[in-house]
């Protein structure tokens, strides 16, 4: 299986967390988003150049008949959904998955359920997911080829933590409409 969500958002920078049960509605409540009424939507392609390199600013796509939310970071390099807060936030009473490269060899992928964090990995320590639940990440990402002596040349630490959790978690998305506009805001900014 490859991944659907590697083919939209490339090699480069990202970072994704897919929610289950939550709806458009929902999931800007939670994020204490902010941004104007019709909220502004933005392609994938040029989104960056509407705010500051340091905006906490996301898409959000929710397909319809889809019993997953996906939120999108606007600048890859910030990390948004992945933070602590935020992820903790989006999966209080739910489950949430989350994907973040944000530099070259550096994959993270973290687990939550019900506000907590389950299980957290960072493919630049080579070590299995810890946490206080990490046995289902840790057996997705295994699936896919992570934790081996001699990984294949070809092995992509994105690419593969991506299809990992599309895989387990049951992620799918139109990657046309993943590129296409999607409804944009900033997240007011959370301790961390």
């Amino acid at each position: 299986m490859a991944s659907t969500l590697f083919d939209v958002l490339g090699n480069e920078w990202f970072c994704v967390t897919a929610v289950r049960g939550l709806r458009e509605a929902d999931v800007l409540a939670r994020l204490g988003a902010v941004g104007s009424d019709p909220l502004p939507r933005y392609p994938i392609d040029g989104v960056a150049e509407h705010f500051s390199l340091d905006s906490w600013a996301v898409r959000v796509y929710c397909p319809d008949r889809s019993v997953r939310a996906y939120v999108f970071d606007v600048l890859p390099q910030m990390g948004v959904p992945f933070r602590e807060p935020v992820l903790k936030e989006l999966s209080r009473g739910m489950e949430a998955v989350s994907v973040w490269k944000f530099l070259d060899g550096t994959t993270r992928v973290a687990h939550a359920r019900d506000g907590g964090i389950l299980a957290l990995f960072d493919s630049w320590r080579f070590d299995p997911a810890s946490g206080t639940n990490p046995d289902r990440l840790n057996r997705a990402l295994e699936r896919v080829g992570f934790f081996l002596d001699e990984p294949d040349d070809d092995f992509s630490d994105p690419a593969a933590a991506l299809e990992a959790v599309e895989s387990e978690f049951g992620l799918t998305v139109n990657p046309q409409e993943v590129a296409g506009p999607l409804p944009t805001v900033i997240v007011p900014i959370r301790a961390d």
